[in-house]
């Protein structure tokens, strides 16, 4: 937590209090498809009743309708989209899978019948790719079981990204970043989030928000083999419609150990079900919290510009080995300004190998009001790490990543 940040809010919006009312998280649909033109629509309409699909979900628009609906809605286990007449299909397949959740099955409609298209849209993501006329049969192979191809990489193999973030030291805002940056993927890209606290006994991050603990999380690691997707739905606090939260808030005296066995198959559980994992994990080096920083895509170390937190940086680096392809490591310098002279300087720090992504300045006025304007440069930087997260630039403003001295 940041120690000169008095109060720990919902940081990028206004505070909301603990027992309001929210929805429960809504389930996947079974099945949606996106048909190009009316006649598409009649056809899918009668050959998914026959399928056994009646009440299959069938929109008008084809590929960019699926695009833009699925940017703000949940995506269903299958999912069918005309790309007829689309200029560039296999790009196009390429933005859908990435708004899609894990899990998906995508099967293209179209009216072109050209290996090569057939191929771009395989090595896109797609299942299936039936040319038109549509017929029952060719529905109903694309729509049968099979098993995972060898080749490719089908959206329905896609797994989310696992994000650790974990602090050199106490105090430097570990939590409070691993909390701003689910916010901001959750309501910016708009992509499904769960926050993960892995202090179960003194973890802020449902605090933060606004949202009152389940027992799930203790619940779920002291019984891995119970976890499913039902299950974490009930075990799941709901923020907003893109943002969960898993958290716990056990008593002082409670045994709250785990096994690293317990932390992998909750881990890997979660993403199938969200596009990003954001695991806020304590500092405490014990084999649980070290199998879930081996387990990240990306490991977000934060830091701040204290001898003791660039000591500490250096050495968690070298324990986490710096040379493994599987995983990036983000160096984020926080609180930047707030040790005056006495602080070591990015040059000083650059001395021993630390070259932040991200430099966020200390603004120890922030936290202490309603909330943060939503183009302030916490706010900035956090889009600035966000970006480096996903790869992707925000869609309107330009955000500058932050590294001043």
């Amino acid at each position: 937590m940041m120690g000169a940040l008095l109060t720990l809010k919902s940081p990028l919006e206004s505070p909301a209090p603990i027992e309001r009312a929210v929805k429960a998280p809504t389930g996947r649909v079974r099945l949606m498809a996106f048909a190009a033109d009316g006649e598409c629509e009649s056809c899918l309409h009668t050959y998914l009743s026959q399928l056994s699909f009646p009440n299959a979900t069938i929109k008008i628009g084809g590929i960019a309708r699926a695009i833009q609906y699925l940017g703000a809605k949940r995506s269903p286990e299958s999912l069918i989209v005309d790309i007829s007449g689309a200029d560039m299909p296999a790009s196009l397949v390429r933005d859908l899978a990435e708004l899609c959740e894990p899990g998906v099955t995508v099967i293209a409609i179209g009216d072109r019948n050209d290996i090569g298209l057939y191929r771009d849209l395989v090595q896109a993501g797609v299942s299936e790719y039936i040319v038109k006329p549509l017929t029952l049969q060719l529905l109903a192979k694309a729509l049968s079981p099979k098993p995972a191809a060898a080749e490719g990489s089908p959206i329905s193999r896609k797994l989310g990204k696992v994000i650790a973030v974990v602090g050199t030291r106490g105090g430097v805002g570990t939590t409070t970043l691993a909390i701003n940056l689910a916010w901001y993927l959750a309501n910016r890209p708009k992509r499904r989030i769960l926050l993960l606290d892995l202090d179960l006994q003194n973890g802020d991050c449902a605090l933060a928000l606004n949202l009152r603990p389940t027992p799930g999380l203790r619940e779920a690691l002291a019984n891995p083999l119970r976890i499913d997707s039902v299950f974490l739905e009930r075990a799941m606090a709901v923020h907003c419609e893109h943002l969960f939260v898993l958290s716990a808030e056990e008593p002082l005296r409670a045994d709250a150990e785990f096994s690293a066995e317990a932390v992998e198959t909750l881990v890997g559980v979660l993403r199938t079900q969200f596009h990003y994992v954001i695991a806020d994990v304590p500092r405490v080096r014990s084999a649980p919290y070290w199998r879930a920083l081996g387990m990240a895509d990306i490991r977000v170390i934060v830091a701040d510009q204290t001898l003791r937190s660039v000591r500490d940086t250096v050495r968690l680096r070298a324990a986490l080995g710096e040379g493994n392809a599987a995983h990036g490591d983000l160096l984020v310098v926080n609180r930047s300004g707030e040790g005056g002279r006495y602080a070591m300087t990015l040059e000083e720090m650059a001395k021993v190998g630390l070259r932040p992504k991200v430099v966020i300045p200390f603004l120890p006025k922030l936290f202490t009001t309603a909330g943060l304007a939503p183009r302030g440069k916490f706010t900035e930087s956090v889009a600035a790490l966000a970006t480096e997260i996903s790869g992707r630039m925000p869609e309107r403003t330009p955000w500058w990543r932050l590294a001043r001295r």
